[in-house]
Formats: structure tokens, sequence, C-alpha cells
């Protein structure tokens, strides 16, 4: 029997060690490869073509849907969906009958999934599973459930930022980052006494931060209100958020309206 190429996206070395562990008592099972974030899973699932996948649900910059959305329908691999949520990730699981396993994982279930997996390849069956996973994309694109709530529930997952920076993982406690710079294809989080250089588009940032804490101010600029020291004059019109380190960010003229509403 050909060797089932399988690819380990999940951002928890844990995890990704976990998965590694059962996958080498399987003689048919060869891990070609193992990502730690989603802009990294597109690339490796398109260059390596993977056979079968286990993605995680919620990692940095993209999530386990937003991985598969960017992936052509025709080189989508199998796909073994890993999470350590139960709401609305799993509810969705259950109805488009896709295969997923919840951390911590027992070996009997994820066996289970893994036997499923494999006899879907190996009788070359892959149809009914991509029509549940489109499905599943659809569900989630259609019921307005942003990528954190997929993988979170709402009003949660606001108390930490993760990001990929200097070729680490950075947790960000959200509370602690004062402001968001845009740098061409990048995004600048600024925290006390340093700043991380993180790609990223200011749009994500944006989606990413809590809104009750942090407003975008100027098409290059998102602030957390905790840290504004006031708002001033600087030149003719225009005004400027001063923070509490004496930093000084000009309001767009376009953004002028969505601070007089802070009032």
């Amino acid at each position: 029997m050909q060797s089932i190429t399988t690819l380990i996206i999940d951002d928890e070395k844990p995890s990704r060690q976990a998965i590694r562990h059962l996958l080498s008592k399987d003689r048919d099972v060869l891990v070609v490869g193992e990502a730690m974030d989603g802009e990294t899973a597109v690339e490796m699932i398109r260059n390596l073509r993977p056979m079968l996948v286990f993605l995680d649900v919620e990692m940095p910059m993209l999530s386990g849907m937003e991985v598969l959305g960017r992936v052509p329908e025709s080189e989508r691999p199998e796909v073994i969906f890993v999470t350590a949520y139960e709401n609305y990730a799993r509810g969705a699981f259950d109805l488009y009958a896709v295969d997923y396993v919840m951390k911590p994982f027992s070996d009997s279930r994820f066996a289970t999934a893994l036997d499923r997996a494999k006899r879907r390849i190996v009788d070359r069956s892959l149809a009914g599973p991509e029509e549940a996973v489109r499905a599943l994309i659809s569900y989630f694109q259609e019921a307005g459930i942003s990528s954190k709530e997929a993988a979170t529930g709402p009003s949660q997952g606001y108390s930490r930022l993760i990001v990929k920076a200097d070729g680490q993982l950075h947790f960000l406690n959200q509370r602690e980052i004062r402001w968001v710079q845009a740098q061409g294809d990048y995004v600048k989080i600024h925290v006390k006494g340093h700043g991380l250089l993180v790609r990223m588009t200011m749009g994500k940032a944006a989606q990413l931060l809590d809104p009750a804490v942090f407003l975008r101010i100027r098409k290059s600029a998102i602030v957390n209100l905790a840290y504004v020291r006031r708002v001033k004059q600087t030149q003719g019109a225009n005004r400027g958020m001063e923070l509490d380190d004496g930093t000084m960010i000009p309001i767009g003229a376009s953004y002028r309206d969505v601070v007089g509403e802070l009032r």
C-alpha cells in the first residue's frame, strides 16, 4: 500500500508531538511536515500535496477554516480537524459529519478518526468529505461567524493575541498592547519598551483586537484607549491622540467622526 503522506498543522508544540507520536504507530502513514501557523500551512499544503492533514482550528494569522479557504478545492487533502473548544466548531463538525478530535484526545478517538480518513483515501471516495468541508466553510461564512468565534465562541478569545515575529510565536495580553502601526506589508505592535513586527494587514489586526478596548484612528494606526492621555490640537484643525508616554498619533480626517463619538 502507498504511504499516506500526512501534514500536521497546529500552533501548539505538545499537540504536534502527540499527533506525530500516535501516527508513528501506523505503518501506512508518512508524516511529511509540520506547520505552526496558517500562512505556512497554506504554502506547505500547496507545495507538498499531502493526502491527509491534521488541522488545528485556531492558529495565528489564519484559522483552520481560512487555511482551507485559501487552498483550491482540487488541491484540498483529506482533513481531520483538531480543536480544544466544544462550542460552535464542535456543533458544526457534528452537523456536517466532518472528522475532528478534541484536545486532549484519547488514543481510541484519534484511531477512529484516522481509520475513517484512511478508508476514504484508499477507496478514493473523497467527494463526500470534500462536499462536507465545503459546506462547513460556507456555514461559518454565511452565519457571519469570525475565525476567532468559530474556534472560541462569542465574546471570548480577546484576552490574548498570538502572533509570529522574529521566527517565534508571541502570546500577547491585549491589555498590554499600546497601539498598532502599519508598516508596509507588516504591522508593528507596540508594547511597553519594544515593538514586534508582524506580517499582517491592519484590517486583520482590527478583527483580532477587542473593539471595546481598541479604536482605529487612522488608516495606519489602532490605539488602546486605556493608554490615551488626551486628544489635542496639533496643527490647524488637525487633532491627535497623545498616549501616556508622550507618543502623539495624528487622527485621520476620515476617522474624526469615530473619535468624536467617544464624547
